[in-house]
């Protein structure tokens, strides 16, 4: 003789699974909308990059027209300079 498999009648199945997730993320106490708030909310590390610009920048060292100083450069200053007189 087979065992008789459990089986779930549909005349007497009742959904007791809560909440769907979209209601839970409407409720502000809930558990997920609490984390995902966090999440959003959360420090970000700034990258070695961003550190260094920040640096510069903080340093006054970020102007480029201070730092070439070569012919075609003066040239190219002195053109637009004559541009802006005009």
């Amino acid at each position: 003789m087979t065992r008789l498999r459990k089986s779930r009648k549909a005349k007497g199945f009742i959904d007791d699974s809560g909440p769907s997730r979209n209601e839970r993320l409407a409720d502000p106490d809930s558990y997920d909308s609490r984390r995902r708030k966090a999440k959003a909310e959360k420090k970000k590390n700034k990258s070695v990059f961003e550190k260094q610009r920040e640096a510069e920048q903080s340093n006054g060292s970020n102007s480029q027209t201070n730092d070439r100083k070569t012919r075609l450069a003066d040239k190219i200053r002195k053109l637009n300079q004559e541009k802006q007189d005009d």
